[in-house]
């Protein structure tokens, strides 16, 4: 199998960027929780409103994220119950600090949340740039990365790593990728973030899991 990408630079050094929900863990945590507190029908409601543009995917995530109830440490144990987080990352990671090659988990989600669920795989070299939780007398709620509508314009972390040197590779799956998708010089899409890029006529690579990504980043860099 052989890949191109007319943006792809190989003689550079590489940079993985990944979206959390739906690419490496699943099913979308978020969403998940928001269904599971929120129930079926609200979170259709504010996936409809985002998908609209009747509110920002900043504002919509805040309402999800504020039906969230409990504690950090029980919901993270009700995540663990419930996702999955796909069996090939740890060793893509793994693969990519052999081959010393950054990887940055880009998340419209809970930082905090990402931090645990990761925790058992002890991949420590993997960097997470998320938005920040903070639980106050019971209520969820997040502290953004940024001032934009996205709340964490993914975008930002490829434009910086492209004016550092770096050909960037980036993996999503959703509405808060298409930033990232825009910047990067090599795309890896599925579900929603594929339809976009087909409909963008923005060059992507299908994928279903991370095993796939290592093959061909390993092609890439033969």
């Amino acid at each position: 199998m052989s890949f191109s990408h007319p943006k792809l630079v190989p003689a550079k050094p590489m940079a993985v960027f990944s979206d959390f929900d739906g690419t490496i863990a699943h099913p979308d945590t978020l969403n998940f929780l928001a269904e599971r507190f929120g129930g079926t029908e609200f979170r259709r409601e504010v996936g409809r409103k985002i998908a609209s543009g009747e509110v920002t995917l900043r504002d919509g995530i805040q309402q999800e994220v504020a039906q969230i109830q409990g504690t950090l440490d029980d919901v993270v144990q009700f995540l663990r119950e419930h996702v999955e987080i796909d069996p090939a990352f740890p060793a893509f990671s793994q693969w990519c600090l052999n081959e010393k090659i950054p990887v940055t988990v880009l998340s419209a989600g809970m930082k905090e949340v990402i931090e645990s669920l990761l925790r058992p795989f002890n991949l420590d070299q993997v960097r997470i740039l998320a938005n920040s939780l903070q639980i106050e007398n019971g209520k969820w709620s997040l502290q953004f990365v940024d001032e934009t509508p996205w709340g964490h314009d993914k975008g930002s972390a490829l434009r910086q790593a492209k004016a550092d040197g770096f050909c960037t590779v980036f993996l999503g799956d959703g509405l808060s990728d298409r930033r990232g998708a825009l910047e990067a010089d090599l795309v890896f899409a599925k579900a929603g973030l594929a339809r976009f890029c087909a409909e963008q006529n923005l060059p992507f690579k299908a994928f279903n899991n991370f095993s796939e990504v290592q093959e061909v980043l390993s092609q890439i860099r033969a």
